[in-house]
């Protein structure tokens, strides 16, 4: 008899650990599912704007710019496209003249612009895919509750490996150092709300140089028919090396053409951005 207690008290202890670990992964599998039912084919068109202050060296050295462009972005399911304002032109014609004159002219207008890569402006209207991609990097620690401005919301809770934030093999050879997190807040339904990424690494290369470096984003999203588009992100980046040292901050913002196009995938809860951008 005793036995056949101990033997129901382990099945118990079994299926309570089982239980348990399946609650865990309940989070992390209904975000992959929500980010794989969001295909991005909704037609879209938007206004991207572009802020950032960035200081670059020390003491006399130090030199100060900030910079804004706005870029308009629309895709209709056969591809995307940009658009530069012809002010934004014009300026940027400005700063190339300037900079060929004098190589330490500041360029603000030409760096905001540039800081935006064509694959990165793609995920600003379609971030479901390149979110999966990049969850499956991390390092799945599990879920807990959250806390939004409106509903209740869900904390999921990752470690992130060095190759997670950077793709290229032989830069990481050469950093000794990497601590990495990234938290995301999902709805009941699975769909992010909200996310933060918080690093710091140092490395050496050779001999004489070194570098340290760390970098915080947060990010806010929103389903717009079935695509998740980036509403507003926030960053905060700064390296110190053997030859330079820099601090970025900035924002970027979407303002969308259509902000009341959603569908039956809308967010249950939301994560609000603080200062709504306005409509370009």
């Amino acid at each position: 008899m005793l036995r056949i207690k101990n033997s129901l008290t382990l099945l118990v202890l079994i299926g309570t650990m089982l239980s348990s670990s399946t609650s865990l992964a309940d989070g992390l599998t209904d975000l992959q599912q929500a980010l794989e039912s969001l295909k991005g084919t909704t037609p879209i068109s938007a206004t991207l704007t572009n802020t950032f202050t960035e200081k670059r060296g020390e003491g006399n050295d130090l030199k100060e710019q900030q910079g804004s462009a706005d870029i308009l972005l629309a895709d209709d399911g056969k591809g995307l496209q940009i658009t530069y304002r012809k002010a934004i032109l014009e300026v940027m014609e400005q700063e190339a003249s300037l900079k060929s004159e004098d190589e330490d002219a500041s360029t603000p207008t030409q760096d905001a612009v540039n800081n935006l890569e064509a694959s990165e402006l793609k995920s600003k209207l379609s971030a479901a895919a390149n979110l999966l991609r990049f969850i499956q990097k991390a390092q799945y620690q599990g879920e807990e509750p959250g806390t939004c401005e409106l509903g209740e919301v869900r904390l999921l809770n990752f470690d992130l490996p060095l190759e997670a934030v950077i793709s290229n093999k032989k830069v990481r050879d050469y950093v000794k150092r990497f601590d990495g997190e990234y938290r995301i807040w999902i709805d009941e339904k699975g769909f992010p709300l909200k996310s933060e990424i918080n690093f710091s690494g140092k490395g050496r290369a050779f001999i004489f140089f070194t570098m340290e470096a760390q970098a915080h984003t947060q990010t806010y999203y929103q389903v717009v028919g079935d695509r998740l588009v980036i509403l507003d992100r926030k960053y905060h980046r700064a390296y110190d090396s053997s030859w330079d040292s820099s601090e970025t901050r900035g924002e970027e913002t979407l303002a969308l053409d259509q902000p009341h196009q959603l569908t039956d995938n809308n967010l249950i809860a939301i994560c609000e951005t603080g200062e709504q951008p306005s409509r370009g």
